[in-house]
């Protein structure tokens, strides 16, 4: 298992999902976090679900070392 989907598991096993929200009518999106139903937006918005998808991953990552990379 490769570290990105280790820090994906982590993060939903501790009920921390990361996910794409459309902007309707647009094909730019805004990444969401929904950390134990407190939910952030992200202050911006991403020219298209391929490079939000890449952030998602980088957030799974950045929030399994902030909270528990020595598991």
């Amino acid at each position: 298992m490769n570290i990105y989907h280790k820090a994906q598991s982590w993060c939903l096993n501790n009920n921390i999902t990361i996910y794409i929200v459309p902007i309707k009518g647009k094909k730019e999106c805004f990444i969401e976090v929904n950390d134990n139903n407190n939910i952030s937006r992200s202050p911006y918005f991403y020219k298209n679900q391929s490079i939000a998808s890449n952030k998602i991953w980088d957030l799974f990552l950045y929030l399994y070392k902030q909270n528990s990379y020595n598991d």
